[in-house]
């Protein structure tokens, strides 16, 4: 999977851009991290959530409630609180400001009604689809179909490189490169570029400031 902040928000951007009023941008945007939310508490845990939360079953049971609660809170908190930050004097604040985080502030103007529901939900279902594609061809194994767990084509677990594994104390490590693995690095580093050019493209343009206008 490409990153999961500043990589996976390339395709929410471009929708967002492309049709402005028929999508709420922050849950997209939101949406397609939610899916690698549990990478932190997976760990924990014996039971496989990751599989869970990549899985078609996953999108609608954890994906959509998720994104909805964050985007609420998102567009209350976080976003004011970037934007007055974005706005402090210092060379440390001048990307946020580059990167449009300064117009943020104008997410506490959504209001909560059933059109923002409805438009919240489907956006945060299709966010949440174009993490699960973009995780297609990176990794070793296929959840969509969860709890059925299908092991990705043959190709994409080709060894390019193998240096066999290395041990450090009680702990193995793997010196390889799948072709899986090469993807999910490409797929990081063109989607993250992606991304930082469209959050600029937003900022040059006052798209934000626009969008949010007519509320």
């Amino acid at each position: 999977m490409p990153s999961s902040l500043l990589s996976h928000q390339a395709p929410a951007l471009l929708l967002k851009i492309k049709y402005p009023k028929k999508f709420d941008g922050t849950a997209l945007c939101i949406s397609t991290f939610v899916p690698d939310i549990v990478v932190v508490i997976d760990p924990f845990f014996s039971y496989n959530l990751r599989a869970f939360t990549h899985s078609f079953l996953g999108l609608i049971v954890f994906t959509l409630p998720l994104t909805l609660l964050l985007t609420i809170v998102f567009c209350k908190y976080f976003a004011p609180f970037s934007a007055n930050l974005a706005r402090k004097k210092g060379f440390i604040f001048k990307p946020m400001r580059y990167f449009g985080l300064d117009q943020w502030d104008n997410l506490k103007k959504k209001k909560y009604n059933r059109m923002f529901y409805v438009v919240a939900s489907y956006s945060a279902l299709i966010g949440g689809i174009t993490h699960l594609l973009l995780d297609l061809p990176a990794h070793a194994t296929i959840d969509l179909f969860f709890p059925i767990t299908l092991q990705s084509p043959e190709i994409l677990l080709y060894s390019i490189i193998d240096f066999g594994p290395i041990t450090i104390g009680e702990m193995q490590i793997e010196r390889n490169l799948t072709i899986y693995q090469l993807i999910w690095m490409i797929e990081t580093l063109v989607t993250f570029v992606i991304t930082l050019y469209l959050l600029r493209y937003i900022k040059k343009r006052n798209l934000i400031n626009k969008w949010y206008k007519e509320i």
